[in-house]
């Protein structure tokens, strides 16, 4: 079972989301991010033994923060600008909250073994692109720079989720095995 920690992004963020994801879904090779799959991910697990998952949710259960704020803010892109393969949207504030429930997500998961597989980055990801010739992607900035410092909103984090992913041909499929509610 593939699965991942991750909050969840509230509906008005989501709706402000949706729309420049619906831009950016016009161009050859660019993957948008369906809305209602648009969330941080705090870490992601891969691929667990169904046997293990009662022990990850168990263990989840200890995590302990309090709710928090989060402004959505700004587009970033992995690796880089010139060479993107991920688009997001950035954390302005909260950024220090959710770096430090990230941490204990992460600091619970090392005790059954898991390891992170990146540096956490606090982002929400819009679109994944595949392959982009370089005047669609000088196009794609041009679309994307009147949103480089846009602001998505605030919302209030009031907990985390264990989410399954089952990949399909149309793409992803997320169901929330379990919800945490923070303090």
């Amino acid at each position: 079972m593939r699965l991942f920690v991750a909050v969840d992004m509230s509906e008005e963020i989501r709706e402000r989301i949706s729309e420049l994801c619906e831009l950016v879904g016009k161009f050859r090779g660019v993957k948008p991010v369906e809305k209602e799959n648009i969330h941080i991910t705090l870490m992601f697990l891969g691929e667990v033994p169904e046997r293990r998952v009662e022990v990850v949710k168990e263990m989840l259960k200890e995590v302990r923060a309090e709710t928090f704020r989060l402004h959505l803010k700004g587009l970033g892109f992995f690796p880089s600008m010139n060479q993107m393969r991920v688009i997001w949207v950035g954390v302005e504030e909260g950024k220090e909250e959710i770096s430090n429930l990230a941490e204990l997500v992460g600091a619970s998961m090392r005790r059954l073994g898991f390891r992170r597989d990146k540096e956490f980055i606090a982002h929400a990801t819009i679109a994944r692109i595949k392959r982009i010739t370089a005047e669609d992607r000088r196009k794609l900035l041009q679309v994307l720079e009147p949103y480089m410092d846009e602001d998505f909103g605030w919302m209030e984090v009031r907990d985390f989720r264990l989410k399954k992913s089952t990949l399909t041909s149309k793409g992803p499929i997320y169901e929330d095995l379990e919800v945490y509610k923070l303090d």
